[in-house]
C-alpha cells in the first residue's frame, strides 16, 4: 500500500506539472495568434496604402499623357496592343480623321489602316524594338479620304493594359506635292521645245528659237578695240548697232574663213535690267528641230578649251548628238 500511495502521489505530481506546462503553452499560442492577427491587419493596411499609391501614380501618369498629347499639334492615339482597341485620342486626331472622340473609341487601330498588312508589320517592329520610328503608311479618314502618315510609336501601360502610344505626322500634302511634281515632269518630258540648229566645225548645235530674232548673211563688221578675240566687232543692222561674236572662237574651236554659207544669228538675251541683242557667227544654219525634254541630258565634261557654262544640255536624237546653247550666257 505504501508503494501504491507513493506511486499515486508521484503521478499526481507529474500530472500537475504537465497541466502547468500546458497552460504556459496555451498562453504562448494565444500571444502568437494575437501577434499574427495584428501583423495581418497591419499588412492589409500597408498593402492597401501601396495599392492606393500605385493607382494614384497610374492616374497621374495617364493624366500627364493626356495633357502632353493635347499640347502636341499632331494626332496622338493610344491603343491596346493585343486587339488594337483605342483607349484615347487627342483633339488633333479628331480634327484630322474626322471622327468624334466617342466614334474613335468604338473603333480599333486596325480599322484605320488602308492595308491591313501594314498593321502586322507595325506590331512586329514594335515587338522587336519596343518602339517604331518613321513608319510610312496610308490611313483611312471618316470621309474615306486617304491620310499619308509617318508613325512614331512607343510601348506603355495605360489603364493597366499593355498599349502603344502613336504620334502621327501628316504627309498628305507632301505626297500630293510629289505626285504633282511627277506629273509635271512627265508632262515636261513629253513637251517639245523648238531649236534653231546650226553647224560649227561639222558638229550640230541648237539654240531656242524663241530667242532668235532673225538670221542674216555675213556683212561688214567694224572691229572694236580692247575686246576678247572671239568678239569680232559690231554690225549696223537697220540703224541698230549689234555686237557680234564668232561662236567658233567662243567655244575654243579652230578659226576658219567665212563662206557664203556663214550666217549671223541675231538673238535676244534676258539681262538683269533689259534685253540685249547679240549676233553670233556660225558655219551654217541647218534646220528647226523640236526636241523633247526627256531627250536632253545635263552637260558633262565637254572637250572645250574655254568655260562651257553656256551649254544648257546635250540632246540625243536617234544616234546623233546635238549641243544646246544657253543664249543668255553668250
Amino acid at each position: 500500500m505504501i508503494k501504491a500511495d507513493g506511486s499515486d502521489a508521484s503521478f499526481k505530481k507529474k500530472l500537475g506539472q504537465l497541466e502547468k506546462e500546458n497552460k504556459k503553452l496555451r498562453k504562448k499560442i494565444e500571444r502568437l495568434n494575437k501577434t499574427m492577427e495584428i501583423t495581418s491587419r497591419h499588412g492589409d493596411v500597408v498593402a492597401g496604402e501601396l495599392e492606393e499609391r500605385v493607382e494614384a501614380s497610374i492616374k497621374e501618369i495617364e493624366s500627364h499623357v493626356r495633357i502632353i498629347s493635347e499640347t502636341i499639334p499632331v494626332p496622338v492615339i493610344i491603343a491596346r496592343i493585343s486587339d488594337g482597341k483605342i483607349f484615347y485620342v487627342n483633339e488633333h486626331s479628331c480634327h484630322v480623321f474626322g471622327f468624334s472622340s466617342e466614334e474613335f473609341l468604338k473603333h480599333n487601330a486596325l480599322e484605320l489602316y488602308k492595308n491591313s498588312s501594314d498593321r502586322k508589320i507595325f506590331l512586329d517592329m514594335l515587338a522587336q524594338e519596343g518602339q517604331v520610328k518613321n513608319f510610312e503608311v496610308r490611313l483611312k479618314k471618316k470621309n474615306r479620304g486617304i491620310l499619308w502618315a509617318d508613325l512614331f510609336s512607343q510601348s506603355l501601360t495605360f489603364k493597366d493594359e499593355p498599349c502603344v502610344l502613336t504620334v502621327i505626322y501628316d504627309l498628305t500634302d507632301r505626297r500630293e506635292a510629289e505626285r504633282e511634281i511627277r506629273r509635271l515632269r512627265k508632262e515636261l518630258d513629253q513637251k517639245e521645245i523648238k531649236y534653231l540648229m546650226f553647224e560649227l566645225d561639222e558638229e550640230e548645235y541648237g539654240i531656242e528659237i524663241i530667242k532668235v530674232r532673225e538670221i542674216v548673211g555675213m556683212m561688214p563688221i567694224t572691229a572694236v578695240n580692247n575686246t576678247p578675240p572671239y568678239v569680232k566687232g559690231v554690225i549696223n543692222l537697220r540703224d541698230q548697232v549689234i555686237p557680234v561674236t564668232d561662236l567658233r572662237l567662243r567655244l575654243g574651236l579652230k578659226e576658219t574663213a567665212y563662206t557664203n554659207q556663214t550666217s549671223i544669228i541675231i538673238i535676244e538675251s534676258e539681262a538683269e535690267e533689259n534685253n540685249t541683242v547679240t549676233g553670233i557667227i556660225v558655219d551654217t544654219v541647218t534646220d528647226v528641230l523640236g526636241i523633247r525634254a526627256r531627250d536632253v541630258e545635263e552637260p558633262s565634261a565637254l572637250n572645250f578649251k574655254t568655260d562651257n557654262s553656256f551649254i544648257s544640255g546635250i540632246a540625243k536624237i536617234e544616234s546623233h548628238i546635238k549641243i544646246l546653247i544657253k543664249s543668255d550666257y553668250l
